[in-house]
């Protein structure tokens, strides 16, 4: 199994830097193609919050000065690309092919972020969005979790520093359940190229359905070990990433908001405390 296409958007910011950098990271090992996605606001869209008292001139204004700043993110994001692929040793194409390197590819579209994020994310074998924090830019978040949650691809969420080396060692949270079982199957890449494979089980029982994953991981070449925790009163995330991080891991892999949206925002999850807090990068699946 291989990654073909990994979607990289980027925003004209600092953080575009270490998204570029954890995409080959992440392509070189399968020879894929990164498209690095920048995309342009609509100025058309603001205008209804401005009322129907403002004058034409004002309007044109609004636009002009829209259009100017996505001008200089767009330079921005393209000055950055084209850094971090010399670095990188990646090939600056025209247009998506394969071939027996890593390649990238710049692209633009224009409209709502996470809207034109979303669509991209449908065709791409994988999506990665850099550490998310307070302050981010607007859509930022709801890309990552719109992503996520509608695209049915898995999400790779980086950390503030890129790693050379995603599979070397790999953790993978386990409870059995059918958002866990898709991301092992949406990992199965990166779990092929592992030195390493742990599960960890956080729970307070048996450990379900562990049998057959180390079946199912076996029938594709993958050994693993697996780690049973008790959480105790401690958040499950809290326990997966600090296991995760004592092991040595450089990717933990978890099935995303396995519970409905309403109750993780009303009883919290381990998926929100994970991307929040995590020091390594997470491979995210719905």
């Amino acid at each position: 199994m291989s990654y073909a296409k990994i979607l990289a958007p980027l925003t004209g910011g600092a953080r575009d830097a270490i998204v570029l950098a954890s995409a080959f990271a992440a392509a070189k090992p399968f020879h894929a193609h990164v498209v690095a996605l920048f995309v342009r606001p609509d100025p058309s869209e603001a205008m209804p919050f401005f009322g129907e008292g403002v004058s034409g001139v004002v309007v044109q204004e609004i636009i002009d000065a829209a259009k100017a700043a996505a001008d200089k993110a767009a330079e921005v994001a393209r000055a950055t690309l084209a850094k971090a692929a010399t670095e990188a040793g990646v090939e600056l194409v025209g247009h998506p092919a394969l071939r027996d390197v890593a390649t990238v590819s710049y692209r633009e579209m224009q409209g709502n972020f996470a809207d034109r994020v979303t669509q991209a994310s449908r065709l791409s074998d994988l999506v990665l969005f850099g550490p998310l924090a307070a302050g981010d830019k607007p859509g930022l978040s709801e890309a990552f979790e719109a992503t996520l949650l509608e695209t049915g691809r898995p999400v790779l969420l980086t950390a503030q520093v890129p790693p050379k080396n995603f599979a070397r060692r790999v953790a993978l949270g386990w409870d059995g359940s059918l958002t866990c079982a898709r991301a092992v199957s949406a990992a199965m890449p990166l779990l092929e190229k592992a030195e390493a494979v742990e599960v960890l089980c956080v729970c307070n029982g048996d450990m379900e359905g562990l049998d057959d994953l180390k079946e199912f991981l076996s029938l594709h070449g993958i050994s693993c070990s697996a780690r049973k925790i008790e959480a105790g009163a401690r958040p499950v995330g809290e326990v997966l990433l600090e296991t995760a991080l004592q092991g040595g891991a450089g990717l933990l892999v978890l099935g995303g908001y396995g519970h409905t949206r309403l109750r993780q925002l009303f009883f919290g999850g381990v998926t929100r405390h994970v991307v929040s807090h995590a020091e390594l990068p997470l491979l995210l699946v719905h």
